[in-house]
C-alpha cells in the first residue's frame, strides 16, 4: 500500500486500485481526527464507546477529503454476519430511521451509483474491497473469523454477478490492513471452523491454540470465487502491530477506535 494525504489527511491506497481514474478508494489510519484517549483520534465508529460529536466530525473530515457530502458515506451496521445488501437510489432518499432499519446486520455493501462511497469499519477484522471496471460496480466487506467463515466474500461476489452481471475474471479485489496470521492466536473453538491451511501452531506451542490465517482463508475465496491472482492485492499490514497507525481490539479491547477502508465510483 502506498500512503497518501488529501486536505492534511493521511490515507493509505493500493497500487493495484490506484491505476484506475474512475474509482477512488481508501484504508483510513487512526492519526488525522477530533478523538481523544482510546480512540485518539480519527475513530470512524458509531457505537464504540466514542461520542457521538468526535465521531461525526471524523467522519466530515474524511467527506471531505473524498469531496462528497455527509449522507453519501455509508457505512453498514456490523453484526458479524454474510448479509450483503446493495445501495440504491431509493436508500438514498430514504428516510434517516429508512436507512437505518435498511442497514442492520450488515456486513457488506455493494452499489454501482457514482459519488456515493460505500465503507465497513475495522480494528483487527478484515476489509475486502472489490471493483468491477467493466460494470462499474464497487463492494466493501467486513470479514471477521464469523463472516470468513459463513463466505461473506464469496456471497458478495455471487450478488454482484447476479445482480450486475460482473465476470468474477474482471474483478479488482483488495484485503487492507487487518490482524496477521503471525499474531492472531484464536482457541480450538474458532480455528476448528476453518480448514487446516489456514491455521498454525503457536510459537511456542500450545495444545489448545492456533495462528489463524484470515488474509488467506479471504483471498482463497476470492480465487475460489474465480478472481485471477494478478488481480487481488493483499496490503500484509498488521493493525495488532502497528499501534502508531492503527487501533486494534485485540490489542486495546472493544472501547478503542475504528478505522474505515471505502470505494467510490466518480
Amino acid at each position: 500500500m502506498i500512503s497518501i494525504k488529501i486536505r492534511d489527511l493521511s490515507l493509505l491506497q493500493f497500487k493495484i486500485l490506484g491505476s484506475y481514474n474512475n474509482v477512488i478508494h481508501f484504508s483510513s489510519i487512526r492519526n488525522g481526527g477530533s478523538s481523544t484517549g482510546n480512540y485518539s483520534s480519527l475513530n470512524l465508529g458509531l457505537n464504540s464507546g466514542d461520542t457521538r460529536e468526535n465521531v461525526i466530525n471524523n467522519r466530515e473530515r474524511l467527506c471531505a477529503a473524498l469531496e462528497i457530502t455527509s449522507n453519501r458515506l455509508v457505512f453498514p451496521k456490523q453484526t458479524h454476519t454474510a448479509t450483503v445488501k446493495i445501495i440504491t437510489e431509493s436508500f438514498l432518499i430514504a428516510s434517516e430511521e429508512g436507512k437505518k432499519n435498511y442497514l442492520l446486520d450488515t456486513d457488506a455493501l455493494i452499489t454501482n451509483l457514482s459519488g456515493v462511497c460505500i465503507a465497513v469499519k475495522t480494528a483487527d477484522c478484515v476489509p475486502v474491497l472489490l471493483f468491477d471496471p467493466r460494470r462499474k460496480v464497487i463492494a466493501a466487506i467486513h470479514a471477521g473469523w464469523r463472516g470468513t467463515v459463513q463466505k461473506i466474500v464469496g456471497e458478495t461476489i455471487s450478488q454482484m454477478i447476479q445482480e450486475f452481471g460482473s465476470v468474477p475474471e474482471d474483478l479488482i479485489a483488495v484485503i487492507g490492513p487487518s490482524i496477521s496470521p503471525e499474531v492472531y492466536e484464536v482457541g480450538a473453538e474458532v480455528y476448528s471452523q476453518f480448514n487446516a491451511p489456514f491455521y498454525n501452531p503457536t510459537i511456542p506451542y500450545q495444545p489448545n491454540k492456533r495462528l489463524l490465517d484470515l488474509w488467506k482463508a479471504n483471498q482463497e475465496q476470492l480465487l475460489d470465487a474465480g478472481i485471477p491472482v494478478n488481480q487481488i492485492e493483499v496490503a500484509q499490514i498488521c493493525t495488532l502491530s502497528d499501534p502508531e497507525r492503527f487501533f486494534s481490539a485485540r490489542r486495546d479491547g472493544a472501547k478503542t477506535g475504528r478505522m474505515g477502508s471505502g470505494i467510490m465510483l466518480r
